[in-house]
């Protein structure tokens, strides 16, 4: 509206003058009315302008209009603005009995009228245009001039929305920017059956048993009721944003003297704001302690989880069937206590981390998890011919992970502005599933206190009632929630989260790679802050003790399921020590989860699915089946004797929650120096370097999860490679790093860029050595990726006011319109 404002009379009446079909006149009079405070001020005011009108005005505006489906369509003669209207609903494009058809009423209408008949293409369909024209024909004069004003302001009103953007959810231009979303909004298809939603072209083709009018159309009046929270929401969370980086700032000086574990150390933890509210750390205890927890039967046992894609049959089938994959080689008590345990696996269909969000791929998901329920999906190799089907027993239990709050959707805008990615996405798999339970299971990432879950809670509830409104045999209450407990805000806030969200709160896990990256962007401006190093192969044991300590506290007594985070260390195939050291790490990993409380964990390969129920199974056992399955995984002594010992002994110690330092401890942010290799050391600055760089190109191809080789020392001494799989919250965290150690001044622009530098060579040339490889070579798609990827890191890194999310600068790059272009960058560029 600013600009508009702005623009002296020539300009303003040409900008608005095609608002009224031919018909300067109204925006001639509408700029003696400027400025305007709002798009609403200046439709109703353009709208009294031609209400004030005479008779004859009146008729001459109508008569400016074109007759729908007529010859000047056909001829492509109409206005840019009735061309594009026209053609939603397919009116230049008719087959030959519709052009008659459509002449024929044209014809009959104009004769009796003595003008064209005229209606919002953009609110009906060509089947409703049709009843209309007969139905409008039995209709006076004087009725049809009033109905055909009526629908001219319509037009108008929506010519103004096209033309002067005003965002919903304005936290959602920091993602796609308002130029690109206004040339995203004038290339989508309108979608004829639900008044002001446009879809990216294709899409509709593509998935015509997703994006039904239907399922948009319950997808759309779920948003129009619950934008107004959502926008609250995320607002809050800027200003909350704002208040926790001016505390942390202001602490600075007065820390400058202080030991960095001095319990006078000044945070923002716990610290209120100007409504009182303590932004982010533990509340005082509540009165009334959440519910306790009913689980579904289908869920009920060992919380064994594999974390992956849902966006490709295969992949999908593969999940579903992954208790099936015996190895060849698999050990006899492995198979033993696998099938005893009596439990399969369940499957985090992930259309978040570890899924670049390309709208495509998500309707592919949605069909494909539409398919493992119903027992359908079925592929067939193109190449080899190899068929790909569910097993008839032992399917893994798909929950599907949907994004968080802060994404939009580029793919389908309503009335210019973005749904959001997580509410299109629960939506629409709710309105595919709302007859199976079992399918209305969610993980939930990202959210960050009790207030976002209240939002949560109320938008479950409009979409149940809404679905109760279609199905009365449905019953509120059915969608069950997981929420992914992974930034400093949430960790503090369980139990009020847990509350919020009663009946659909079924338990948590912790997300720690997300988890670490949140906590050092909380922590930005306080320059003494260390993440914990990427390279630390113990961070679940050494720095996330007391965050499970307290997902345990707060779920354990109300009986919610308490799941750990994802162990993501692959071996590689054939090899033996690989293979070892990978297993050491697992064991680790998951019996220490398991010490502390836990009733599940993530893995990221269907490799580690058997062995993970194996080890629960031999846990619940004793301590004999447990040595024995270690020695049956580990078969080298000098492997498995000191991780026996390891595995039997106490946990690492922790502090006290009363101790001063608890808090800051919760969140990893008590280290001066890691004892594995500092911060700032080149090694640790290029391993970041390295492996973030492969993700982002990989990321932009399409890929949202890679394995990334890198090397362990096994307890002989011996450098062995394995495999890292990395999504996006390992990247998130890996920059981060990055960013505090340049940005803080102990590692020097300099060398930052001297090391990606070297690191872009290496991968350019391939030059594998005997401790270093590349898994996303520079050829192919990646060649044109990998210098986006380079730039986009290196402004991630060195930009001094970095964005929150690395999405805020990778969004832009899922669409299309940028994707296909000869220039991606320059293209995403030129939006702003």
């Amino acid at each position: 509206m600013s600009k508009l404002n702005s623009l002296p009379e020539n300009e303003f009446t040409q900008t608005l003058a095609g608002i009224y079909e031919h018909s300067a006149w109204v925006s001639q009079a509408a700029f003696r009315s400027s400025p305007f405070n709002s798009r609403e001020s200046l439709v109703i005011s353009m709208r009294d302008i031609v209400d004030a009108a005479s008779s004859a005005d009146k008729l001459h505006l109508i008569r400016a209009h074109p007759d729908l489906g007529g010859k000047l369509a056909r001829a492509g003669a109409l206005t840019e603005e009735s061309t594009r209207e026209q053609a939603g609903l397919g009116l230049d494009r008719l087959s030959d009995a519709e052009f008659r058809e459509f002449d024929r009423l044209n014809t009959e209408y104009s004769q009796k009228f003595e003008f064209p008949f005229i209606i919002c293409a953009r609110l009906t369909t060509k089947s409703g245009v049709l009843r209309a024209f007969k139905a409008r024909l039995e209709n006076t004069a004087e009725q049809e001039i009033t109905e055909a004003i009526r629908q001219i302001h319509e037009i108008a009103r929506l010519r103004i929305e096209d033309l002067v953007f005003t965002p919903e959810i304005p936290a959602y231009t920091r993602f796609l920017s308002e130029s690109l979303l206004k040339e995203l909004w004038n290339k989508a298809t309108p979608a004829s059956a639900i008044g002001g939603l446009r879809i990216a072209p294709g899409l509709r083709e593509k998935f015509p048993n997703i994006e039904t009018d239907a399922a948009l159309q319950f997808v759309t009046a779920v948003y129009t009721e619950m934008k107004l929270q959502l926008n609250q929401v995320l607002e809050q969370r800027v200003v909350d944003r704002a208040f926790m980086d001016t505390e942390t700032a202001a602490f600075v000086e007065g820390n400058t003297s202080l030991s960095y574990t001095s319990a006078d150390y000044g945070t923002v933890l716990g610290k209120t704001d100007s409504k009182g509210r303590i932004v982010i750390g533990p509340l005082p205890p509540a009165g009334v302690p959440p519910e306790r927890v009913d689980i579904p039967e289908f869920l009920a046992g060992d919380q064994v989880t594999l974390f992956g894609p849902p966006d490709t049959a295969k992949m999908s089938i593969n999940a579903m069937n992954a208790f099936n994959r015996r190895s060849s080689d698999e050990h006899p008590l492995v198979t033993e206590l696998a099938e005893a345990a009596g439990q399969v696996p369940r499957w985090g269909a992930d259309n978040e981390d570890s899924k670049t969000p390309i709208m495509e791929d998500f309707l592919h998901a949605c069909e494909n998890l539409i398919g493992c329920f119903d027992r359908t999906l079925r592929h067939e190799d193109e190449k080899s011919g190899k068929i790909y089907e569910l097993d008839h027993a032992g399917l893994s239990k798909p929950i599907k992970r949907i994004p968080g709050l802060a994404l939009p959707d580029g793919s389908h805008l309503i009335n210019g502005n973005p749904l959001p990615l997580h509410l299109f996405d629960f939506a629409l798999h709710l309105w595919h599933n709302h007859h199976r339970p079992e399918a209305l299971v969610f993980y939930v990432p990202k959210l960050e206190n009790e207030e976002e879950a209240l939002y949560l809670k109320q938008l479950i509830d409009c979409a149940e009632r809404k679905i109760q409104a279609v199905n009365s045999s449905y019953q509120p209450g059915t969608v069950k929630l997981f929420i992914v407990f992974e930034n400093p805000r949430a960790i503090f806030r369980i139990s009020e989260i847990a509350k919020a969200l009663h009946p659909h709160f079924l338990g948590g896990s912790l997300g720690w790679h997300d988890f670490l990256a949140s906590a050092a962007r909380l922590f930005k401006n306080d320059p003494r802050y260390r993440i914990p190093v990427k390279a630390d192969p113990n961070i679940v044991i050494n720095h996330i003790r007391e965050s499970h300590k307290i997902l345990v506290d707060a779920l354990a007594p109300i009986d919610a399921i308490r799941i750990g985070g994802m162990y993501g260390i692959l071996y590689e195939e054939g090899n033996a020590d690989s293979y070892e050291v990978c297993m050491t790490g697992y064991i680790r990993d998951v019996t220490t989860q398991l010490k502390r409380g836990l009733n599940g964990f993530w893995v990221a390969h269907p490799a580690f699915v058997r062995t993970g129920l194996a080890l629960v199974e031999a846990w619940r056992r004793g301590p004999e089946v447990v040595t024995r399955l270690i020695k049956a995984l580990v078969p080298d002594p000098v492997e498995h004797s000191p991780l026996i010992e390891f595995v039997f002994s106490k946990d690492v110690a922790g502090l006290d929650d009363q101790d001063p330092n608890y808090a800051r401890s919760v969140l990893a942010a008590t280290i001066e120096t890691s004892d594995v290799i500092a911060n700032d050391d080149p090694e640790e600055v290029r391993y970041n370097i390295f492996q973030a760089l492969q993700y982002l190109c990989d990321w932009l191809c399409g890929n949202g999860c890679v394995a990334l080789p890198t090397t362990m020392e096994n307890a002989r001494g011996k450098t062995v490679f394995v495999r890292v799989m990395d999504d996006l919250a390992t990247t998130e965290r890996s920059r981060w790093e990055l960013w505090a150690e340049v940005n803080h001044g102990r590692v020097s622009r300099e060398l930052f860029e001297k090391i990606l530098a070297e690191e872009i060579d290496f991968i350019r040339t391939g030059a594998d050595s005997n401790h270093k490889r590349v898994q996303i070579p520079w050829k192919g798609e990646a060649a044109r990726w990998y210098p986006i990827a380079a730039e986009l890191l290196h402004r991630l890194v060195t930009d001094p006011n970095p964005p929150e999310f690395v999405t805020e600068v990778t969004m832009p790059y899922t669409l299309p319109l940028i994707r296909n272009s000869d220039d991606p960058m320059a293209t995403a560029e030129s939006f702003g």
